[in-house]
This record gives C-alpha cells, structure tokens and sequence, in this order.
C-alpha cells in the first residue's frame, strides 16, 4: 500500500466521496465511485478515472491517512 493525498466529499450519510488523488506527482481525477465497505482499519472505496482506470482506496482510521491498495484494471506500473 503507498500513502497517497486524497481530495474528499462527505455526505451528509458519512459516505466519503474522493474528487481526485495524487499518486507519483500524477493528480488522478475520479470520474466515479464505486463499492464502498468498512472494516476494522478503515473504509476501502472502489474508483474510477476518467481514463476508466480503477483503483482500490482505503481511508485508514489509525492515521486518517489514504492509501492506493492497487491500480486494479488501467496500465501495468502505471497510475
């Protein structure tokens, strides 16, 4: 998991909504979100780029710090 900054809505309901992420000084607009669910550590959030890219994030309560678990389906080694 890399640490990655993350610009974010929340709804009234807690939902986070992520607006962009950057991730190896690649500023990544997210077009949609997907899957949302929680865990123990935090909450996991399924997006997608406007390159149709998605990416699995995770919002980690110990640190409130955001993370890029993977780069699920768009360019192998590439965000």
């Amino acid at each position: 998991m890399e640490k990655i900054e993350v610009t974010t809505r929340f709804t009234r309901s807690g939902k986070l909504i992520p607006l962009e992420f950057r991730c190896n000084d690649e500023k990544v607009p997210v077009l949609n979100v997907g899957r949302q669910w929680e865990t123990n550590q935090g909450r996991h959030l399924l997006v997608m780029d406007d390159s149709e890219r998605t990416f699995h994030l995770f919002f980690q309560l110990n640190d409130l710090g955001w993370y890029l678990v993977k780069d699920i389906k768009g360019s192998p080694g590439k965000v």
